[in-house]
């Protein structure tokens, strides 16, 4: 698997899921303007709770979680590893950290949170997807 190549599918698969992003912000918005900005035990939950919704999701449509991810001919990876955890769990991570820098400018803050979560969740998506076929050798 060349990395270039996969980093290309990934986003353009992330391109199709551009309502879901959507959804998934806007539904974040709303918990900010009805309970206020969550402390990083606040995203986290956030976090877990898609984390799961989708892992229950794959765990139907698939029978499992050690099956494979056999879809339109796709590359077949373990349907554990659609999950995304790692990817996901950075990428919240990377955003925890640089919040988290003192005295940063707002405007700075937000753009390289854009940024950081863009970047580290796709190579992360990458080291799982590299990961997975690994396993699958196995």
């Amino acid at each position: 698997m060349e990395a270039r190549r996969s980093l290309a599918t990934n986003l353009a698969n992330e391109a199709e899921a551009y309502g879901y992003t959507l959804s998934i912000w806007g539904a974040g918005a709303l918990l900010i303007d009805a309970y206020g900005v969550p402390a990083l035990g606040g995203a986290m939950a956030y976090v877990l709770g898609a984390l799961v919704g989708f892992a229950a999701l794959a765990g139907v449509a698939f029978r499992g979680f050690l099956e494979t991810a056999d879809v339109e001919g796709s590359d077949s990876a373990l349907v554990a590893s659609t999950v995304h955890a790692v990817s996901t769990v950075g990428s919240l991570s990377a955003t925890a950290v640089i919040v988290n820098v003192p005295g940063l400018p707002r405007l700075l803050t937000f753009a390289l949170v854009g940024f950081a979560v863009t970047v580290a969740y796709n190579l992360l998506l990458l080291a799982e997807q590299l990961f997975a076929r690994a396993l699958r050798r196995l």
